[in-house]
């Protein structure tokens, strides 16, 4: 037992709650032992904040006892990264950091905090307002996309849903059970994603890919257009991507813009 359990418990936390999961840790070897925690709540789209101690401002790069580059190591596998050098600093990061993880897509975010920051004293403004500068979690649909997309699925023979993780994050479940019922169109759905459609519905197939159902692997072949909502296309559900969007056309509705 060590605080790749705290992390790993954040995480979950987060998961179950929608709201950020709250680890914290020690400098040097108690931050790198979060990492893999960290790691999976960002590969899954968890809320999470990670706090860890830091060598005193005057030490860091000194390699001091215990000191570790946490935010250097960590930068891959988190939504931001932060390390007030004033005390001041504090309420306004940790405010940003707790927007930054439950925003548009969510994940975790670190916090490292050096020894004299958490013990100096300072004037502290608790905002109930700041920006954060290139930071836009949301943007506004494209309508002209939206129409291609409808025209899409109009002019499909056999299409099909496949719903993942990033439906249950956004609670869209009466949506897409609109959308299937209205256009009669089976869904599918990634292992993130199970549990997004009533597994109980004639129009449900279950989960695809390498551990998925029969079935719904056999419908997905044969579909000339699948409408992905929320989802990576992560080899365990779609297999090499290349080889999966030569033979359909794909419609990927996703909060972040990078997928």
């Amino acid at each position: 037992r060590h605080e790749q359990s705290a992390a790993h418990m954040a995480d979950g936390f987060g998961r179950v709650s929608r709201k950020p999961g709250v680890c914290f840790a020690t400098s040097g070897p108690g931050a790198t032992n979060i990492l893999t925690g960290i790691a999976t709540a960002q590969a899954d789209s968890a809320p999470m904040i990670a706090v860890t101690g830091q060598v005193p401002v005057a030490m860091i790069g000194r390699d001091a006892f215990q000191e570790s580059d946490i935010i250097g190591m960590a930068n891959p596998v988190v939504k931001y990264a932060f390390q007030p050098r004033d005390a001041s600093e504090i309420p306004e990061v940790v405010k940003k950091g707790f927007f930054i993880a439950e925003t548009g897509r969510p994940g975790p975010v670190l916090i490292d905090i050096p020894k004299d920051v958490q013990t100096n004293t300072a004037e502290m403004v608790f905002p109930d307002e700041f920006k954060i500068r290139g930071y836009h979690p949301w943007t506004d649909p494209d309508i002209v996309n939206i129409e291609r997309a409808i025209d899409m699925l109009m002019q499909a023979q056999k299409p099909v849903i496949l719903a993942g993780g990033g439906t249950i994050i956004s609670s869209a479940f009466a949506e897409l059970q609109a959308i299937a019922e209205l256009l009669m169109i089976p869904v599918v759905t990634t292992f993130k994603g199970k549990g997004a459609f009533p597994e109980n519905h004639p129009l449900s197939l279950g989960p695809i890919g390498m551990h998925g159902h029969a079935e719904a692997n056999k419908i997905m072949s044969e579909a000339d257009c699948v409408l992905a909502i929320g989802t990576r296309f992560s080899d365990r559900s779609v297999g090499t991507f290349e080889a999966f969007e030569k033979r359909l056309k794909i419609i990927h509705m996703d909060v972040d813009p990078a997928e």
